[in-house]
C-alpha cells in the first residue's frame, strides 16, 4: 500500500503545481471581493478544530483504518481521485482569468457554462471532494473520512458567499442558470 500513498502524494502534488502556476498566469482585477479574513476564518478554523480534538482526545484516530486494506479498494480509491482532481482541473481551465479564491466578481466577469459549467455550478468543489474521497477510500484513514465532510461543509458555507456575489452581479442570468444546473452533484443538488 505504500506504493498507493507515493502516487497519491505525486498526483496531489502536481494538481497543486498546476493549481498555483494557474493562479499566477490567469489574473483580472477585481470588481468585488470578500474579506480575506472571512475566508481564512472559513476555511481555517475547521481543521484546526478536527487536528487538535483528534490530536488531544483520540490519537489513535489519525492512523486508525476503517477501509480494508487490500489493492483493489486503494486502485479504485486512487482512480477516484484523478478523476476528481482532472474534473476540477478542467474546470479550472474553463473558469480562466474569473478564478478567485476568494468569493469575488472580476473586472468584464461572466457566468461561465461550459465544460464541466454544464454539469454542475461548482465543479472545482465537485472535483475536489471526489478527489478527497477518493484519497480517503485508497487510504483507509478514519481522519481522512471525517475531512471529507469538513470540506463539504466548509464548500458549502463558500458555495453561499459566491452564489450570492453572483446573484446580485447577474441577476435573472445567474437564477436561470441555478434552476438549470445543480450546484455539486448532477441531477441531485
Amino acid at each position: 500500500m505504500q506504493v498507493i500513498e507515493i502516487l497519491l502524494f505525486i498526483i496531489w502534488g502536481v494538481f497543486i503545481a498546476y493549481w498555483l502556476a494557474s493562479a499566477l498566469r490567469d489574473r483580472s482585477p477585481f470588481k468585488r471581493t470578500s474579506s480575506r479574513l472571512s475566508v481564512l476564518t472559513l476555511a481555517g478554523v475547521p481543521w484546526v478544530i478536527l487536528v487538535l480534538c483528534a490530536d488531544w482526545f483520540a490519537p489513535w484516530l489519525l492512523v486508525v483504518r476503517v477501509i480494508p486494506d487490500s489493492v483493489p479498494v486503494a486502485i479504485a480509491g486512487l482512480l477516484i481521485t484523478c478523476a476528481g482532481l482532472v474534473f476540477a482541473a478542467c474546470a479550472r481551465a474553463h473558469l480562466g482569468k474569473f478564478w478567485s479564491g476568494l468569493p469575488a466578481i472580476r473586472m468584464d466577469h461572466q457566468i461561465i457554462r461550459t465544460g464541466p459549467y454544464r454539469i454542475v455550478r461548482h465543479p472545482i468543489y465537485t472535483g475536489l471532494l471526489t478527489a478527497i474521497a477518493g484519497t480517503a477510500i485508497a487510504t483507509g484513514l478514519f481522519w481522512v473520512i471525517c475531512l471529507t465532510g469538513i470540506v463539504l461543509f466548509v464548500f458549502i458555507l463558500k458555495i453561499r458567499m459566491e452564489e450570492r456575489f453572483l446573484q446580485e452581479e447577474f441577476g435573472e442570468e445567474y437564477t436561470r442558470y441555478k434552476r438549470e444546473v445543480r450546484a455539486l452533484i448532477p441531477f441531485v443538488i
